[in-house]
């Protein structure tokens, strides 16, 4: 009867598979829970303001910001019911958000944010968002900011992504001190 042991230096390295494979996926792990959270805190900086309203909020990027409908069921404002205006009194194009992007409004149990309209800020500096709609939702509002999507989407993916490739690197590290053991072990 033939029993196998595997040598020191073969543990080493199956070792250090198992390492390569725990730190990764934990770090991966780490980084993905604390990514999704920090995206689900963020609709509680929005401004808002009260429909119908106007609200005056200081962007401090240029580039796409996305208006939210908060509020009990669907959406009661739709992106030609908003106008926006720069600093300078120029109108900004506003345009329906194509996706499906809705959150838990931060403090509010029954309440949904729904994105609804973009608009591109071609500066940084103060916007007037304005609605004349009105709705039969008691409590509902406008909420700007950031569109949450593509950040949601990194902070999944590239955790997944760093998850994968140490898991690749640890099969890889494990399958070639095998491969190493078998052409050791021939004649």
């Amino acid at each position: 009867m033939s029993t196998s042991r595997i040598r020191p230096e073969r543990r080493h390295r199956y070792g250090s598979a198992l390492l390569v494979a725990v730190v990764g996926m934990t770090t991966a792990l780490v980084w993905g829970v604390t990514g999704v959270l920090d995206q689900l805190r963020q609709p509680a900086d929005f401004a808002r303001t009260a429909i119908p309203g106007s609200l005056t909020v200081e962007l401090t990027r240029a580039g796409p910001h996305v208006v939210y409908y908060e509020g009990a069921g669907t959406a009661a404002v739709r992106a030609d019911q908003l106008s926006v205006v720069d600093g300078s009194r120029q109108g900004v194009a506003v345009r329906p958000y194509r996706l499906d992007l809705r959150y838990d409004v931060p403090g509010r149990p029954a309440a949904l944010g729904t994105a609804i309209a973009v608009f591109d800020a071609d500066r940084t500096g103060s916007f007037v968002i304005r609605t004349g709609a009105t709705v039969a939702a008691d409590g509902a509002l406008l909420a700007v900011g950031d569109d949450l999507a593509p950040a949601t989407v990194r902070a999944v993916l590239l955790p997944a992504l760093t998850g994968l490739l140490s898991l690749v690197a640890a099969i890889t590290l494990a399958a070639g001190t095998w491969s190493w053991r078998e052409q050791k072990d021939q004649p």
